[in-house]
């Protein structure tokens, strides 16, 4: 999916973001920097990003800013492109950006660049799990990315669990980045633990920067003729949309799971229409039972920008008031000064949850923090699983 990017390519790139030139932090302002593909595949998640980003900022500039510094935000698109990804990175950098959130296209990119350049990358990097703990789960994370995001090494316990106590068979089709690499690590460790074993496991290229569906005919029958009731499609809501209707048209009955971005929004459901109905995957619990200040958040939002919240955005709102917590509570905007006061996060009270940072721990979400759920077509919602 990553492809060459060319210098006008890249103006295009900027002028679509709609971001103002900034002039970077100062001694009374903080610029803070956002990556993230608004277009393509995964857009909608950009987008959300964005959204909550500044609906966070807008709302700490109304009551004074961080340590009485206007916060200034620039945020960029990069079409899922790791080349336009490390460009914008450096770019942010060059202006004087004291962190960066995102990206949740190019996370791989943006946490290896954060150790290189020694600046805090946070919120929607990626979906965790590889991404930020490149050697396994069980290895060090990157040193200066921490991810609020949706994590693939839990939804891929979760589901995982799930397909141990509904299936006897099993495969996983996932795509062959660290997005798809950590939901099939995430399986498998699971699998591991309770001494099992998964059946099946491809990977299939994808066009993250176009949206495009791939074809998946040839992989039905194989799961097919391989006797597997369940298939874990780790891939593009587009292309598990595509999954379902192909298989549909074939007669090929699977129970089929999911992935974090499968109930994130409205993408799979708007395209798999009733043959989306069963799709099992997971949400953070706290969307399946929001608190009273998450209902509200989840309201401002659709009423700022006319779509449903997202855990993404809630994830990116959480990011940036942590960041805040941690140069209020270092009294600096140095790097390093940030990077240490992340690591000391503790029970952060955030719209996902209870949040908790450390030295090891750069994830804030886990299995135990999520509701498996299934695609209810009737009601176009998404309901605890039985």
């Amino acid at each position: 999916m990553k492809r060459t990017v060319l210098a006008a390519a890249l103006c295009s790139v900027l002028a679509a973001a709609g971001c103002g030139s900034g002039s970077g932090s100062s001694s009374d302002s903080i610029l803070l920097g956002a990556i993230a593909g608004t277009t393509g595949a995964y857009g909608s998640t950009g987008q959300a990003v964005f959204n909550a980003t500044k609906m966070a900022v807008a709302e700490i500039n109304a009551k004074g800013g961080i340590d009485g510094k206007k916060v200034v935000f620039e945020g960029y698109d990069d079409g899922a492109s790791a080349t336009t990804s490390s460009q914008l990175f450096n770019k942010l950098l060059s202006k004087g950006a004291v962190a960066i959130v995102g990206s949740p296209d190019t996370g791989p990119t943006t946490a290896s660049l954060a150790d290189q350049k020694k600046i805090p990358v946070l919120g929607a990097v990626d979906d965790g799990g590889l991404t930020i703990y490149p050697d396994g789960p069980d290895k060090d994370p990157h040193a200066w990315a921490f991810s609020t995001s949706l994590n693939t090494f839990a939804w891929g316990g979760a589901l995982a669990d799930y397909a141990i106590k509904n299936c006897q068979k099993l495969a996983i089709v996932h795509d062959p980045s660290d997005y798809g690499k950590g939901g099939r690590a995430g399986f498998e460790q699971e699998y591991e633990k309770q001494g099992k074993k998964i059946d099946l496991i491809s990977a299939v290229t994808e066009n993250w920067s176009t949206g495009a569906t791939v074809g998946l005919k040839s992989e039905i029958e194989k799961i097919r003729s391989a006797g597997i009731d369940c298939v874990d499609v780790w891939l593009t809501p587009q292309d598990q949309a595509s999954f379902m209707q192909e298989a549909n048209a074939l007669g090929a009955k699977f129970t089929v799971l999911g992935n974090d971005e499968t109930s994130a929004d409205a993408t799979f459901g708007d395209l798999a229409k009733t043959q989306g109905d069963g799709m099992v995957s997971a949400l953070l619990t706290t969307d399946v039972t929001p608190s009273p200040r998450l209902a509200k958040f989840q309201a401002d939002y659709k009423a700022k920008y006319g779509v449903a919240s997202t855990p993404f955005a809630e994830l990116s709102y959480d990011a940036v008031y942590i960041l805040k917590q941690a140069i209020e509570a270092g009294k600096s905007t140095k790097p390093q000064a940030i990077r240490d006061q992340l690591n000391k996060i503790t029970d952060f009270d955030g719209l996902t949850g209870k949040l908790t940072f450390t030295e090891k721990q750069h994830t804030t979400i886990n299995a135990d923090q999520l509701t498996v759920v299934k695609f209810d077509a009737k009601s176009k919602a998404w309901v605890p699983a039985a």
